[in-house]
């Protein structure tokens, strides 16, 4: 039989073997407020194209994040995710990541 305290401890597994970048990436996208361009992502993660790439199939593997509405674009994988993750950050994280991805968007757009 398959509980729900069975499927939790997976989770907690599977979010513990995450590289540090899947886990920012994941803490970006659920702090944005709106879906979040590829481009910016990457820019707050400083990170290759190829990097990139493979920090976006850890995290959408994990069902951290997934594809937006528009397909440069990236949002937690579900609503309660993208709430956990925000509600894990406490305020000052989560505005202080607010701040640089207003930043980044805005230094992407020009």
């Amino acid at each position: 039989m398959y509980t729900h305290a069975m499927d939790s401890h997976l989770r907690a597994e599977q979010l513990l073997l995450l590289s540090s970048a899947a886990r920012r990436l994941s803490d970006i996208v659920a702090a944005a407020e709106a879906p979040v361009r590829y481009e910016v992502l990457r820019r707050l993660l400083r990170a290759g194209e190829e990097t990139m790439t493979e920090v976006l199939d850890e995290a959408v593997a994990a069902k951290l994040v997934a594809r937006g509405p528009d397909p440069s674009t990236y949002v937690p994988a579900d609503p309660a995710t993208g709430e956990a993750i925000a509600d894990a950050m406490g305020e000052e994280r989560l505005r202080r990541l607010r701040d640089q991805i207003a930043s980044a968007a805005q230094r992407v757009l020009e």
